[in-house]
């Protein structure tokens, strides 16, 4: 048990939990709860003394299934044999999946050595070994498992009547609101309605969306994400660098909420439990008008509606090119270290990086690189540093295999007097065993001549030593002899795989960039730095000209 983990694994799910009710509490009360009860239990019971406590939460996640962070860790380390007990308060902490946790009480546990302790079931796997813990605890996993569908059920039913009452949902209120005291209902933001008016208002000017987050960060108005965060700083949204692109504003200029309407049921969940959503067609979305303050007028909404259909953008329109670069999702800005863009509707597809395009004063590459220089230049480059990596692969493994097994280094060829032609090796080869057939030919004559009483004992042992020194160096002779020959013709074939592989690549494909490619910066048409994987360069870093 030495160097194991007793794993204490707390666990509330969202609709049980208080967090999402206050803001500023960083978990929820059950689970402080839970960790005094077991931390309780472990303590008077004395369980696994010798062990390590480790603590795994999972605050606000379903039982329902085990895609869950902190489950997902102690699972993978109960794979690798670091843990030797699991506690729990109680079998639904756990899991509710009836199925799932039958195979991890009666099957995986067990042949894993793990103890698994559920307190207010009084589960205890020590007490069951050999055996299953009974009716009881399977159908305590039953119930847990119908209980949380049927809480799923109940949910749902009570979240479609607040949909329908025109309750706002969402965990956050959108961009240019905030939420009224008892948080069902959205109330304006005077600052950021400023900031939607102005989006709405160049769009009905007949400013494209990119025309419009130029001039937005231009102006240095704030993107929800930073203003959000700004306002509320436990949010933590992620915003990159917090810039307006086209797809933010789109998003802005698309959402009826601005219309004083709260639009609900844009995503459904795929099953009871399940962590899988969909999208909800339009026309199936319950949409409640007049529920909060209107920022912009229909006649606005519609005209800004016009835009995006002669943008080109339409909501759910996809762009599909005909060819995908090879370099796709390896290309990145040497300056902000977003992925770079490909431009393919051109005559020669090119790559840029996106924040330049909406961003004047931003550092990023504004030249369009050509797409065929690129590869060009990874290609030279990537065939260089094979050539360098198989060149040392081969030194290595004959390095290794001078290499005896005891760790100490073998003599050289000259050292050995073995570096001869194949011819003398043959010959000398030959020479060896006749003289080893020899030794025994005179052992066995000599042995005779002892039975014959023609020669004493002491003799007999003297002279049958003395053959049996000249087998053994002889033997040896021969052995090293064949060694050398045989790694010669490994040395021969590994040459031969070398030459083999020095063929040069003629171009690049796709499983080749994935294979030996980590990342490549783009600084602009004169310099890029190519970032290999560990494998092939330890350097990482390789400097070349487009």
């Amino acid at each position: 048990m030495a160097g194991q983990f007793l794993a204490e694994y707390l666990r509330l799910s969202v609709e049980d939990g208080d967090v999402i009710l206050n803001d500023a509490k960083a978990e929820s009360d059950s689970i402080s709860h839970q960790r005094e009860l077991i931390a309780r239990y472990v303590r008077d019971k004395g369980i696994c003394p010798a062990a390590q406590p480790l603590e795994f939460v999972d605050d606000g996640y379903s039982g329902t299934n085990f895609d869950r962070p902190a489950v997902k860790e102690m699972l993978s380390m109960v794979r690798e044999g670091k843990i030797c007990c699991i506690i729990v308060k109680d079998i639904s902490r756990f899991g509710r999946n009836y199925l799932e946790v039958g195979d991890y009480l009666e099957q995986i546990f067990p042949f894993m050595g793990v103890r698994f302790i559920a307190i207010n079931d009084g589960y205890d796997s020590n007490d069951y070994i050999g055996t299953t813990g009974g009716i009881e605890i399977a159908f305590k996993s039953l119930l847990y498992d119908m209980y949380s569908k049927d809480l799923s059920e109940k949910m749902r039913s009570s979240l479609m009547v607040r949909r329908k009452r025109g309750d706002f949902i969402g965990p956050r209120a959108p961009f240019g609101y905030q939420f009224s005291d008892n948080k069902k209902f959205l109330a304006v933001d005077k600052t950021a309605t400023e900031y939607v008016k102005r989006i709405f208002g160049l769009a009905c000017e007949g400013c494209k969306t990119g025309e419009i987050a130029k001039i937005l960060n231009k102006e240095k108005i704030p993107t929800p994400g930073n203003y959000k965060n700004r306002e509320k700083p436990q949010y933590h949204i992620i915003d990159g660098e917090g810039y307006w692109n086209s797809s933010k504003v789109r998003k802005v200029l698309q959402n009826k909420v601005y219309l004083g309407m709260v639009v609900n049921g844009k995503m459904r969940v795929t099953e009871i439990g399940g962590s899988h959503f969909r999208q909800v067609v339009e026309e199936e979305q319950i949409c409640v008008p007049d529920r909060h303050e209107a920022i912009i007028t229909e006649q606005e909404f519609w005209q800004a509606s016009k835009v995006l259909k002669n943008n080109g953008c339409q909501k759910g329109k996809k762009h599909v090119s005909g060819h995908e670069s090879v370099l796709l999702g390896k290309l990145r800005c040497g300056h902000c270290g977003r992925s770079l863009i490909r431009l393919g509707h051109r005559k020669e597809p090119c790559f840029t990086c996106k924040k330049a395009m909406y961003e004047d004063s931003s550092e990023c590459i504004r030249e369009h690189v050509s797409e065929a220089k690129l590869e060009a230049a990874v290609l030279e480059d990537l065939n260089q540093k094979l050539e360098e990596w198989i060149l040392e692969e081969g030194h290595r493994k004959r390095e290794d295999s001078r290499t005896a097994p005891d760790g100490r280094q073998r003599k050289s060829p000259e050292e050995i007097h073995l570096s001869l032609s194949t011819k003398k090796r043959k010959r000398l080869s030959m020479e060896l065993e006749q003289g080893r057939d020899a030794v025994k030919i005179e052992k066995q004559y000599l042995y005779e001549q002892y039975k014959r009483n023609q020669i004493g004992r002491e003799a007999y042992i003297k002279k049958i030593e003395a053959l049996r020194e000249e087998e053994r160096r002889l033997c040896e002779q021969l052995q090293r002899l064949q060694e050398e020959s045989g790694k010669d013709a490994e040395e021969c074939e590994i040459q031969q795989e070398e030459t083999e592989q020095y063929e040069k690549l003629g171009s690049l494909a796709k499983d080749v960039v994935e294979q030996w490619i980590d990342n490549i910066y783009v600084y602009g048409e004169s310099r890029i730095d190519i970032i290999y994987k560990g494998k092939i360069n330890k350097s990482k870093k390789s400097i070349k000209n487009c």
